[in-house]
């Protein structure tokens, strides 16, 4: 499967102190636009309803922040820090999260396609009733996300653990489980979920203990 990749110019603007764009973004209703935001650090700041286009985020620091209804288009994320922070019914086209802690991060009701995630740690977050299409998790922790009703297709993953994660009504079909960790999810009592998906023999063995059966 072939992720597209952030359609990013060579020639960005750099960004040592983002408040000052965003006001202006915010006043005159005009995006952000071809800009290497580093090195900025922002608790419980105001980002919602702004759109990233041809931005690269490196080694920023966004805690408890509000990204709500933000669009990110041709963005990469490369070592940052969104923990906590909420991009609740946001939008994600042609983007990167590379080596990034993101506990506790709030994606639900959020488009997220052709993106790739590497080396980022999710534990917690929020991806409920999220859209996903031609995504790939490469290497990542996606320990005790909540992924209930999301709408999952084209969907690759890589050495990244699935652990107590939370699958409530997402349909798995087709997802290749067998070179991660998939161990201790949630599904429903009908198990409808995990119909089709693809896993190795020593997975079958922890899931068939969802059916109340014992391998010996």
């Amino acid at each position: 499967m072939k992720i597209k990749k952030p359609n990013i110019s060579y020639e960005l603007n750099i960004v040592e102190d983002l408040l000052p764009y965003i006001y202006q973004a915010k006043m005159e209703e005009i995006d952000i636009v071809k800009k290497r935001i580093k090195d900025v650090f922002l608790t419980d700041a105001d980002l919602s309803h702004i759109s990233f286009n041809e931005v690269i985020f490196e080694n920023c620091k966004f805690i408890n922040c509000s990204l709500e209804k933000s669009s990110f288009i041709d963005v990469i994320f490369k070592s940052c820090d969104l923990s906590n922070s909420n991009f609740k019914d946001g939008y994600f086209n042609r983007c990167e999260f590379i080596s990034c802690k993101c506990i506790g991060i709030n994606l639900s009701n959020s488009s997220l396609q052709q993106s790739y995630i590497m080396d980022s740690n999710f534990h917690y977050a929020n991806f409920d009733n999220l859209s996903l299409n031609y995504i790939f998790i490469n290497e990542s922790d996606m320990t005790s996300v909540n992924m209930t009703e999301c709408k999952v297709k084209n969907f690759q993953t890589n050495a990244t653990k699935f652990i107590n994660t939370n699958f409530f009504n997402t349909k798995l079909k087709g997802i290749d489980f067998t070179q991660s960790e998939l161990e201790g999810i949630i599904v429903s009592s009908n198990y409808t979920e995990l119909e089709g998906a693809i896993i190795n023999h020593f997975q079958a063995a922890g899931l068939i203990a969802l059916l109340g059966v014992v391998v010996k």
